[in-house]
């Protein structure tokens, strides 16, 4: 198979990886990313994404996106939604079949100043208008960021 072939069978595999990612959002609409390090064989090394994680054996996305929050900033949040999930079919040399499940923290820019970043480096709260600027970031975690920010337009009706 070519890098650039999705097969379709692909589709009904199941996802090899399941992640947690979180929503961190704040009333003005800002939304805190992680500037992840630039190491070698790190995927989206150098690059803007949320916050998370791969979800541990036994564990559920609820329960790995608080555990990666609080490993990556020594943060509890007081509130953790369900937001969206999606699979994504990677295309990579060998496609890689992800889950992603995205939670929704609502954070003050008071929350952030107490955050301590044990992983990437740098964090930033960020308006839609700057992620879209950023040349490096994760498509995924934009797509998300786009969905949650023009819901309203979106969803009218709560579609």
């Amino acid at each position: 198979m070519k890098f650039s072939q999705i097969s379709l069978d692909k589709l009904t595999e199941s996802p090899r990886h399941f992640i947690a990612a979180a929503l961190l959002v704040t009333t003005d609409g800002r939304y805190l990313f992680q500037l992840r390090d630039d190491k070698h064989m790190l995927p989206l090394r150098n690059h803007w994404a949320l916050f998370g994680g791969a979800v541990e054996p036994g564990e559920e996305g609820h329960g790995a996106i608080l555990r990666e929050i609080q490993e990556e900033l020594n943060y509890t949040p007081t509130q953790c939604t369900w937001y969206h999930e999606a699979i994504f079919v990677l295309p990579r040399r060998e496609n890689r079949v992800v889950r992603k499940v995205f939670y929704k923290i609502p954070i003050s820019p008071g929350d952030v100043e107490t955050m301590i970043l044990s992983e990437g480096s740098d964090m930033r709260l960020m308006t839609v208008a700057e992620l879209t600027r950023l040349p490096r970031i994760a498509p995924w975690d934009l797509s998300v960021v786009l969905m949650h920010a023009r819901e309203e337009t979106i969803f009218p009706d709560g579609w």
